[in-house]
């Protein structure tokens, strides 16, 4: 895993998907459900100061989608519900974090019922 300070950095600054799930797929359940909390969390604040700076709303969409992509993750860790993914983009995303939930079950820390809210 990257170096990277877990109490104010986010773990992917660009809001790629793709980086963020290779830097938390291997941690354990807790740690997997505190950084996705945070990184949307700061996904939030970097909303507020990117659109205080005149962001494009191009800019603005892709760090929301970003954040909707965390937020139904989370969902997920918590309720044990598919989350509502009213778009493609949002079920593509969505569908990413399977590799994390199968490291999960793998590992104990998850029942593997938890993949049936996953497509094959």
């Amino acid at each position: 895993m990257e170096n990277f300070n877990l109490a104010t950095d986010m773990i992917s600054e660009e809001c790629d998907l793709d980086r963020f799930i290779d830097a938390i797929e291997d941690l354990t359940y807790h740690d997997v459900l505190t950084l996705t909390l945070k990184e949307g969390y700061a996904a939030d604040d970097l909303i507020v100061h990117r659109r205080r700076g005149g962001a494009s709303e191009e800019e603005l969409e892709r760090i929301s989608e970003y954040n909707r992509a965390l937020r139904g993750f989370v969902f997920l860790l918590q309720v044990g519900e598919r989350p509502d993914l009213s778009t493609e983009g949002d079920q593509e995303k969505y569908q990413k974090f399977r590799r994390v939930a199968k490291s999960l079950v793998e590992r104990g820390e998850l029942l593997p019922a938890i993949l049936n809210y996953f497509d094959d």
